[in-house]
């Protein structure tokens, strides 16, 4: 373990800068999906160009937020590495 817990808190700031990215996706491509089989219509551009844009949606609203977790991981790490040197 190393100090302070950081390595642990990897995947805490990994799962707070991805969740929110592909919980939109698997409901934007289930929506998709769902109306496809509904209307029969069989283009596979249309989830694509859905989650490209639900994507620019999330990360132009939510995007400070979900770095916030990355940039507080960093910061840990940083401050850690004179505990890791010096044993």
């Amino acid at each position: 373990m190393t100090p302070n817990g950081v390595n642990s808190g990897a995947w805490l700031a990994f799962a707070e800068l991805a969740g929110p990215a592909l919980l939109a996706m698997l409901v934007i491509g289930l929506a998709a999906g769902i109306l496809q089989t509904a209307t029969q219509v069989r283009e596979s551009s249309i989830p694509f160009v859905l989650k490209l844009g639900g994507l620019a949606v999330l990360t132009t609203a939510a995007g400070s937020l979900m770095m916030g977790g990355v940039e507080h991981y960093a910061t840990r790490l940083f401050n850690a590495i004179p505990g890791l040197l010096h044993g």
